[in-house]
């Protein structure tokens, strides 16, 4: 967050301290509400989430020092599984040949996209933006920030529209895309998540 100081809304950071076996931190609240409880309120996003993505996408990357790339997380991925630290309430439906999380990180290493590098926050979704009365948006949450694919923050937006907003939205925000669809690299960076 302090690196991002200048270049995306985030929270001020006021204090960092460490133990020997935790580390803190403690921020400023960010102005207005997330946008979740938009969605709940059946408030239109589209346009707001669309926003989002430009603005994280804009930041520049050139001396970004935080890699967030496809086999960073791979590697935090066998990490988790190697110390029973997975989310055991993983959902596989959605990709039958799948079965087990060694499947899936079987899967995962062999359909490593090439990637095309852009900033991203990693967790673009909708209880991370926050929006101001004046419609200035606000991130929160970039535990996961850094350097990855621009397709990573593509496909948790498409994902949380198409699962909590309409099936209709999530195509219109792939459809105002600058670019083709790649529903490859989406399905990648949703099968990545699954198991975090």
């Amino acid at each position: 967050m302090q690196w991002l100081s200048g270049k995306l809304k985030v929270p001020e950071v006021v204090l960092t301290a460490q133990d020997e076996q935790q580390e803190y931190m403690i921020t400023r609240a960010v102005p207005g509400v997330p946008l979740s409880s938009l969605v709940e309120n059946k408030r239109p996003v589209l346009a707001l989430f669309q926003e989002a993505l430009r603005q994280v996408q804009a930041v520049p990357i050139a001396d970004c020092p935080f890699d967030s790339g496809a086999a960073a997380r791979l590697r935090e991925l066998v990490f988790l599984l190697g110390h029973g630290l997975i989310d055991e309430d993983y959902d596989f439906s959605a990709w039958p040949k799948l079965s087990t999380p060694q499947d899936l990180l079987a899967h995962l290493h062999a359909s490593a996209p090439q990637e095309d590098l852009v900033f991203s926050h990693g967790d673009l979704g909708d209880s991370n933006i926050f929006v101001s009365e004046r419609d200035e948006l606000y991130f929160i949450d970039l535990g996961r920030g850094g350097k990855a694919d621009r397709w990573l923050d593509i496909a948790f937006v498409h994902r949380n529209l198409r699962e909590d907003v309409s099936p209709r939205s999530a195509r219109q925000f792939l459809a105002a895309l600058d670019r083709p669809d790649v529903a490859a690299k989406r399905t990648f960076f949703e099968q990545l998540d699954e198991l975090f």
